[in-house]
């Protein structure tokens, strides 16, 4: 991993399976990404603009702005029927975040 770039997961609900799942975000991470269900019966797309490493309330849909997002793929050991924000551990990863701890 680059010096000063934070990993950290971020939780998805998917819409179209009704799963949860995370995948890894990087705070150098800015633009239009484009983040893959990894539910092998879904793989339903979730279109994001992310801004250091963090989702946005915007979205990207049309197919010229897929064709300039980056593709990731949600990890498919994480999908699961509850929500991870309700995980232990996710919370305490959460909160290392939010006051400046590195993950």
């Amino acid at each position: 991993m680059m010096h000063g770039v934070t990993r950290f997961k971020e939780e998805f609900y998917c819409t179209e399976c009704h799963k949860y799942f995370l995948t890894y975000l990087r705070t150098n991470m800015n633009g239009n990404y484009t983040i893959e269900c990894p539910n092998p019966k879904c793989r339903h797309h979730h279109y994001r603009v992310v801004k250091e490493g963090i989702c946005t309330q915007e979205r990207h849909k049309d197919e010229y702005e897929l064709s300039k997002s980056t593709l990731i793929m949600g990890l498919e050991s994480t999908v699961r029927d509850v929500p991870w924000h309700d995980d232990p551990d996710f919370k305490r990863q959460r909160m290392r975040i939010i006051n400046g701890g590195v993950s």
